[in-house]
């Protein structure tokens, strides 16, 4: 215990130090946060109140450009004032109305525009003039028609008793309108007087000459609603909410309007004019502007909804969760490295013992090992068993090539010399046979091999071979030859039963007697050889022979439990097929054999595929099912509890959906993680079949694209590794193929992982085709990479059995054999078509089933 608190020392203090600096940041991160959030708020409100007050201030100065219109043309008619007014209500939507009221002097009497009124001492003692309406210029015509005593009305009587008093424009607090629709608008009154051109002066200055009365009133009708979307519309949506207040009206007359920000719509006054209960608690900035001779407050506060750095509001979670899995990582780092160098110190003891066992090894056997550098001028080492070609006297510690070569006559030195140079050039291995001689009468045989060792960068670093003393394979190679004549009768004595046979099936010649008579006296035709329910499809076979000039075989089992092997030969001229030689081979063994062949062919595949799928699929699968099951039974049983506080506080949002869209999207999420997860299961299950036990039965219909389409989804692991692109191209429908399902799965799945395995790199790509040939009557697979192509030193090696190009990733050179094997009983063709530019194409073509 005290041993790993030493050797896990550094990964416990990264792990507490690495905690303790991630709280202490989310904690600063938090605060920030915070600070940013009201000053975010602050700058908001200022541009919300800044766009009252503009928008407030362009309104009234509209009737201090209509009093300049006065004093401009000296009086102006009806028409001018319409087209004047229409203009300014086109540019400010929150005006209503915009009238121009004279004030008589007496009742009915309309005095000349520009005339002086009396004063106030004239008419102390009398009624209040009339103001009348004489000109109007209305959205809807809504407010005081032309002719109507304005005077008569209260609120706007008071209205111009302070415009006289001051001078400037008089408000009116909220005043209610009934609108088009008959609908009660708020609205409020703004009165400016209108002195004499000649009195302009005093009014400019703020203060009206004393004793002189205007000779009108310009008013204008604003809606407050109207006035307070169009200054805040024209701000970018923060979620704020603004109210404005009248300071000036008495405590019931107080509230003008509350703007709900347009990320909270539902959002809505209290019914005494107070902000809404949920903003009791949010940050608010108060300010109060001068509306005309009154004061208005306006009252912005940040909803729950306010966009400030919203993104980032949880930022300190993020910062918490994201240091501790750092600190995780890091500290699972620190023990995967202490282990990885336990793991080293014993791969290099494991190294020291193999090279001692390797001494020993090449100082034990008869083969001599050798090795030069790259220019062959050093001889760098040179085994011990060297002694039993040149003698116990010879030194191995020279370093001249010398040593190894002189061994040979001048002739024998001179071709191995001519081997290295080219080994050299070419860079490919050699092997030469040279005779040693060892006295008068004693003589023996070395094979000589030698192999470039390289570099990453290609470069030719060593030379590498050995001497094998093959003095007993050359005699009985001799003898071999010797023995051919023997071997010759011995054909005849095969067996395996051989004949020929014409176009017309009659046999022509034969290796020995026929196993049993074949008819009546003379009768010679070969099907009769054959069980009456093989002949049919033998004789069919034969006739492709005779037609394409191609290899054709046949299989069965006869009745006792044996497999048999027709294979068929076409004996052909330059112009046509002249004969067929026939070969039925008991294939009892061989078949029992190759089944097992198959089969450890099929497990190394799964071997491959399992290592990848079980953590990746199985491990995660199940985890899957089971939060996937928990998590369905959460939300059903939360969704009572939801739909009640939707009744009861209404709507509300689910990651920025409405209840029901949330509800019917995570009900479809559940749904579709459990159909994932039977997917998962359904790519187990074909793995499963893929490892069934194969009996080898050739009469099953083979569907080809499902076959394939099963292949690709086994692969799917690997091909996600391998490639960004796979292309699996298939006709709507393909004839079906007699054979084994199982074999031909496995031909494909060994052609596409080779395939896969050649690309360099993710961006190559893999087409997988299948088409009918142009007669129709085969089915050709094509497997197309834009792999690094085959060389043609490893093509004339291709389908040979145990050669391999992975020896060193577990490559059993068994793959293509037997996937050629399987291929040519089917009665197809495996064609490989490579180019070092545009990869390989690897090409399966087979019959299709003529049987209905």
């Amino acid at each position: 215990m005290l041993d790993n608190l030493r050797k896990y020392a550094a990964a416990y203090a990264v792990a507490m130090g690495g905690v303790l600096l991630t709280c202490l940041s989310s904690w600063n991160v938090r605060d920030e946060l915070q600070t940013s959030h009201l000053k975010e708020f602050q700058w908001a409100a200022s541009d919300r109140i800044e766009s009252v007050r503009a928008v407030v201030g362009q309104g009234l100065d509209a009737l201090r450009e209509i009093r300049g219109l006065f004093y401009a043309a000296q009086g102006i008619d009806e028409t001018e004032f319409s087209v004047f007014a229409d203009s300014i209500l086109q540019r400010r939507p929150y005006i209503e109305s915009l009238l121009w009221a004279p004030m008589l002097t007496a009742p009915g009497q309309v005095p000349p525009e520009g005339a002086p009124g009396k004063s106030r001492a004239a008419i102390g003692s009398e009624l209040p003039p009339p103001v009348p309406v004489a000109l109007v210029a209305s959205r809807a015509a809504l407010g005081p028609a032309k002719g109507v005593d304005l005077n008569a009305i209260s609120e706007v009587a008071t209205l111009f008793e302070r415009a006289r008093a001051s001078g400037e424009i008089a408000v009116s607090g909220r005043m209610a309108l009934t609108g088009r629709d008959r609908e009660s608008l708020s609205v409020i009154y703004a009165v400016l007087p209108v002195y004499a051109p000649g009195k302009a002066r005093g009014v400019a200055a703020g203060a009206p000459p004393p004793h002189v009365e205007p000779l009108g009133f310009v008013l204008g009708i604003y809606r407050i609603d109207e006035l307070v979307h169009l200054a805040i519309s024209l701000l970018e949506p923060r979620g704020v909410e603004v109210l404005v207040s009248d300071d000036s009206a008495g405590s019931e007359a107080k509230f003008l309007h509350f703007y709900a920000s347009r990320l909270e719509p539902r959002s809505a006054a209290t019914a005494a004019g107070l902000l809404p209960d949920q903003d009791k608690d949010q940050p608010r900035m108060v300010a109060t502007i001068r509306v005309g001779d009154r004061r208005w407050s306006i009252t912005c506060v940040a909803t729950h909804t306010f966009r400030s750095a919203e993104a980032f509001t949880q930022a300190h979670w993020s910062v918490l969760v994201g240091g501790i899995l750092f600190t995780a990582l890091l500290s699972f780092y620190l023990v995967r490295s202490r282990r990885e160098m336990d793991s080293r110190i014993r791969l290099a003891q494991t190294i020291y013992e193999r090279e001692e066992l390797l001494r020993q090894l090449a100082e034990t056997v008869d083969v001599v090992f050798w090795a030069t550098n790259a220019e062959a001028t050093r001889l760098e080492y040179i085994g011990p068993a060297f002694r039993q070609i040149a003698g116990e006297e010879v030194s191995l510690d020279s370093s001249a090539p010398s040593l190894l070569l002189d061994v040979f006559e001048p002739d024998d030195r001179r071709v191995l010399r001519q081997a290295i140079a080219q080994l050299q050039t070419d860079g490919g291995r050699f092997t030469v046979v040279l005779p040693v001689s060892r006295g008068e009468h004693d003589l023996l045989w070395l094979r000589v091999c030698g192999f470039p060792v390289r570099e990453a960068a290609a470069q030719l670093t060593r030379i590498v071979g050995f001497c094998e003393d093959i003095t007993e394979h050359k005699l009985a190679e001799d003898a071999l030859r010797d023995s051919e004549a023997k071997l010759r009768t011995l054909f005849n004595h095969s067996p395996d039963l051989i004949f020929t046979v014409d176009a017309q099936a009659n046999i022509l010649l034969t290796n020995r007697p026929l196993p049993y008579p074949v008819g009546g006296a003379g009768d010679k035709r070969s099907e009769l050889i054959l069980p009456p329910d093989v002949r049919a499809a033998y004789l069919e076979k034969l006739w492709q022979v005779f037609a394409s000039g191609r290899i054709e075989h046949y299989q069965y089992t006869s009745s006792d439990g044996t497999w048999w092997e027709i294979r068929m030969v076409p004996i052909a001229s330059a112009k046509a097929v002249m004969a067929a030689m026939v070969v039925i081979t008991d294939i009892t063994e061989n078949r029992k054999l190759q089944w097992q062949a198959i089969r450890s062919a099929r497990l190394a595949s799964l071997g491959v595929l399992s290592a990848g799928i079980a953590h990746e699929i199985s491990n995660p699968n199940h985890a899957i099912t089971a939060n996937a099951a928990l998590l369905t039974r959460i939300w059903h049983d939360a969704l009572p509890i939801l739909g009640e506080y939707q009744q009861e506080q209404g709507d509300f949002l689910l990651a920025g959906l409405s209840f029901a869209q949330a509800r019917e999207t995570i009900s479809r999420g559940m749904g579709d993680i459990a159909e994932n997860a039977r997917r998962i299961q359904k790519i187990i299950a074909n793995l499963k079949h893929l490892g069934k036990q194969d009996r080898g039965h050739m009469d099953e219909l083979a569907d080809i694209g499902k076959i394939l389409d099963a292949a690709v989804t086994l692969l799917d692991a690997r091909i996600r590794k391998h490639t960004d692109s796979l292309t699996l191209d298939l006709p709507d429908a393909l004839p079906v193929v007699r054979g084994n399902v199982q074999q031909l799965e496995q031909v494909f799945i060994n052609v596409i992982v080779n395939a896969l395995e050649s690309l360099p790199e993710r961006s190559r790509s893999v087409k997988i085709s299948a088409r009918l040939d142009s007669a129709g009557g085969r089915i050709v697979v094509r497997v197309k990479d834009q792999g690094q192509g085959i060389s043609e030193d490893v093509m004339a090696q291709i389908g040979e059995p145990f050669f391999t190009t992975k020896a060193e990733t577990g490559g059993t050179g068994l793959g293509l054999s037997i996937s050629s094997s399987i291929v040519e009983k089917h009665g197809g063709v495996l064609r490989f078509e490579s180019n070092r530019k545009f990869g390989t194409t690897v090409s399966i073509d087979l019959p299709i089933s003529t049987e209905e």
